[in-house]
């Protein structure tokens, strides 16, 4: 296995589609989302439109798959900031090492990770050995885990995968018996985890109490690799919706249809599925839903930008098994939808303000009938959806807010 990730290492195939698999999720804060959301989320803290989070991914992306330097990412940092006019927080030196420096590593680190699930080359290689990055302030507990080796599997690894903090260099190889052998290591068995309470964010807009690792900085206590983080996210998002009600919320915008040109009628797109069948049970609704979006998660990505991730467990937990006959259409509503919005929505109760994106489409299912598909996500996870005739009062409630997305 190769060296840690440096200034303009040769990128690798896996650890491109590992940052290119991510979802554009604005955020407030780095604690708004939680150690393996971030594994596929590209998030950058107080970017909250959609036209900034796109340009600063492209500057990673450039400095991920074309190996650019630290220098060259700051040039690129500093025009999207001033095309853009944002305002961020902290230096400017700082805030671009944190940025280019933890989507760096933590890709590579991914990349690699899906190099040793090779079931093959596990065989071969199935330990893995931790080695210290060498850095001139080394963490104690760093320096006591270099040359630790144990199997791949251990659960150790789950929670102690490079990088293990801001700034890490760390690194984990993938080794066979022989190799440890001839570098006078043994297999051992994982060293006690010590637990400690820290609390984060607090100056900030969403605070964190945390249970993490000895050794590891909060937010980095897992392996980058392997998170499933769409359930635990999709699964937050539509208990939230689900919890609060559609009439919880008030949406803080004037605009709608009319005010931007559109028609008042949508037309029932001739459909590319067909109704499909209807189930009861939540585990069989859970694998036709798998089926339906193509595994047991899905990133769409819409047309005028963004995307809206779909986990297939979370959404079985939350959506009416009686709509499971309408899950063949879900793909082309957000393949092909017919508008897109998003609308700044506040709570009654706690005044709450949040970003929500709807995807809008009516499809023909019978004769002289037809479908209203409206999915609805917030911070690019579906939260709920809904599959009912096309009543002209319930869709123009809809379609309010800013139009992402308009086919002609």
């Amino acid at each position: 296995m190769a060296g840690e990730a440096r200034y303009g290492s040769l990128p690798f195939a896996e650890q491109i589609e590992f940052f290119r698999d991510k979802v554009n999720l604005p955020t407030r804060a780095w604690t708004d989302l939680w150690e393996g959301m971030h594994s596929r989320a590209f998030v950058v803290a107080g970017a909250m439109k959609d036209d900034l989070l796109a340009d600063l991914r492209a500057a990673v992306d450039k400095a991920i798959a074309d190996g650019a330097t630290l220098q060259e990412f700051r040039r690129d940092f500093d025009a999207i900031v001033e095309r853009r006019g944002w305002s961020y927080k902290g230096g400017r030196n700082w805030r671009t090492r944190v940025i280019y420096e933890t989507n760096l590593r933590q890709s590579y680190s991914a990349g690699r990770e899906a190099q040793m699930a090779d079931p093959e080359l596990r065989k071969r290689r199935p330990y893995g050995l931790y080695r210290h990055g060498g850095s001139q302030d080394p963490r104690p507990e760093h320096l006591a885990w270099d040359g630790l080796v144990l199997p791949l599997d251990d659960p150790w690894w789950d929670t102690h995968t490079p990088q293990n903090g801001w700034g890490c260099k760390c690194r984990k190889r993938m080794i066979s018996a022989a190799d440890a052998e001839r570098m006078g290591l043994a297999v051992s068995q994982a060293p006690k985890i010590e637990w400690e309470e820290k609390a984060v964010g607090v100056r900030g807009p969403s605070p964190r109490t945390v249970r993490v690792p000895k050794g590891i900085d909060p937010g980095f206590a897992y392996n980058p690799g392997t998170a499933a983080w769409g359930r635990r996210l999709s699964a937050e998002a539509m208990e939230t919706w689900q919890a609060a009600k559609a009439g919880a919320w008030s949406r803080l915008t004037d605009g709608d249809w009319s005010s931007h040109g559109r028609p008042t009628m949508i037309p029932l797109d001739k459909a590319r599925a067909s109704i499909g069948r209807k189930v009861t049970d939540r585990q069989e609704l859970r694998r036709l839903i798998a089926a339906e979006i193509g595994g047991a998660e899905q990133v769409f990505r819409l047309p005028g930008g963004g995307a809206i991730n779909v986990n297939a467990e979370a959404l079985a937990l939350h959506i009416d098994p009686a709509r499971s006959q309408y899950l063949p259409f879900l793909w082309e509503l957000f393949l092909d939808p017919f508008e897109v919005w998003t609308a700044f929505e506040q709570h009654k109760g706690t005044g709450q303000v949040v970003l929500r994106t709807r995807v809008i489409k009516a499809v023909e299912t019978g004769k002289l009938a037809g479908k209203l598909l409206v999915a609805q996500a917030r911070r690019g996870q579906m939260e709920a959806w809904t599959v009912m005739a096309v009543r002209p009062g319930y869709l123009q409630k809809q379609r309010v807010g800013m139009l992402v997305y308009g086919r002609e």
